[in-house]
């Protein structure tokens, strides 16, 4: 009996843990987030088989030619008669690479594995700074969720002071009617912050490989303020630490190593043959040297091709650096208009947005106000709010571009201390 008992509490307690569980909500900095997706995300996997790929090609372009043997064997019987006898032949033949062809063929790979971890470089900017962006964008959206619920209490206050007044007999039943059109419309804005936020929510936990749950925060600095002024250094840093334009980079020295290794190519190919004979009425031991000589073939066609390739990599170098260029002025500008923004809300609009609705509450509680200026000034107090969100918001995903940009953090000495 008592097993019974305990059998369905059991079951209870197991749904129990497991509803709380869903209904936890978990909290990560952005560094948390960071380090998740660099574990889960598909992309990092990718490249990192790249780099063990290209280790591999290298290790076969330093490895040497094997060497050849032939075996043959018969029996045979001579001119004039008499019995036959076996006969057999050996040749050992090793291939003999020149000085040069071997060592640029391994530069070539060398610089392949350099290519595949800047590759790797490359993915995990673009993870983190997606991540930062994308975290930023939920900090963002939490912070107008705040606000729009914030704003449906007071509209939700006005109410319900208008429904008792208009139960005294000391307001219209318009007047309550106007305001509870106004608290529905709150509502409406908390719905569709919330509806962005999940959204910002589900995009940063497919990118986190799915392992952030269906409940989480981000909990970070959304709100703080460094230096007002931008490093007068960012093009320089671009230009010496962006991944993408070192991979430019290497992609150019592979390619002049290419050509170079194509050229040793069309040298003569030195073989070395020994052998050993044994025939019907002798034995014989012969050394010999074997030369391919490039008379048909002169490998001209893979010297063209490495040329137009360095051509290519030279250009495709110059024009990424435009537009990396062109986006870092586009996230300087970001930056600088959103730090505008703030410097507006810090110097008294946010706060004289919320003493305008103040004053307006309590003059419409003493009779001395309409429910007009009560709404027009709940109304503007929240697209101040909102538009000191949207500025933060702004500020740091900039801020992150730039980072990404300049290929480490914009604090020079945590730059330094990184490098």
């Amino acid at each position: 009996m008592l097993v019974r008992c305990l059998v369905p509490i059991g079951i209870i307690a197991a749904l129990w843990t497991f509803a709380a569980a869903e209904t936890r909500t978990s909290s990560y900095t952005i560094e948390e987030l960071k380090a998740v997706a660099r574990t889960f995300h598909p992309t990092l996997d990718s490249v990192e088989a790249g780099v063990e790929a290209a280790t591999g090609a290298l290790r076969q372009a330093r490895a040497y030619p094997n060497p050849a043997i032939a075996v043959a064997g018969g029996r045979g019987r001579p001119r004039d008669g008499g019995e036959a006898r076996s006969e057999t032949s050996l040749e050992f033949v090793q291939p003999m690479e020149l000085p040069g062809v071997r060592k640029w063929r391994a530069r070539v790979a060398e610089l392949g594995v350099r290519g595949a971890e800047v590759e790797r470089a490359v993915a995990k900017s673009v993870v983190d700074s997606t991540v930062t962006r994308l975290a930023y964008t939920v900090l963002g959206d939490q912070r107008r969720t705040e606000i729009a619920r914030e704003s449906a209490r007071i509209a939700e206050r006005l109410h319900d002071l208008l429904a008792r007044r208009v139960e005294l007999g000391e307001s219209s039943p318009l007047e309550a009617v106007k305001a509870r059109t106004e608290w529905f419309a709150r509502r409406r804005v908390v719905l569709d912050a919330e509806s962005a936020l999940e959204f910002a929510r589900s995009a940063l936990n497919l990118m986190c490989g799915r392992q952030l749950g269906s409940r989480y925060d981000v909990i970070d600095a959304f709100d703080r303020l460094g230096a007002d002024d931008l490093p007068q250094d960012l093009l320089p840093r671009l230009r010496a630490d962006n991944p993408v334009l070192l991979r430019t980079g290497v992609a150019v020295e592979e390619a002049e190593a290419r050509i170079e290794a194509t050229r040793r190519e069309k040298l003569p190919r030195i073989d070395m043959v020994a052998g050993y004979d044994t025939e019907l009425d002798r034995t014989a031991t012969s050394l010999g040297v074997g030369l391919t000589i490039p008379l048909w073939n002169r490998n001209r066609g893979a010297n063209e091709t490495a040329t137009a390739f360095r051509r290519k990599a030279s250009s495709d170098a110059g024009a990424l650096l435009v537009a990396l260029e062109s986006e870092l002025i586009q996230a300087n500008t970001e930056y600088g208009r959103a730090l505008a923004a703030i410097r507006l809300h810090r110097e008294g609009w946010t706060a004289a947005a919320m003493q305008s609705l103040e004053i307006a509450t309590y003059s419409f509680e003493n009779g001395e106000a309409s429910l007009l200026d009560v709404l027009d000034a709940q109304r503007a107090y929240l697209e101040v709010r909102v538009a000191e969100a949207d500025s933060w918001a702004a500020l740091n995903i900039a801020r992150a571009e730039i980072e990404r940009l300049i290929g480490g953090p914009l604090d020079t000495e945590t730059n330094n201390e990184a490098h």
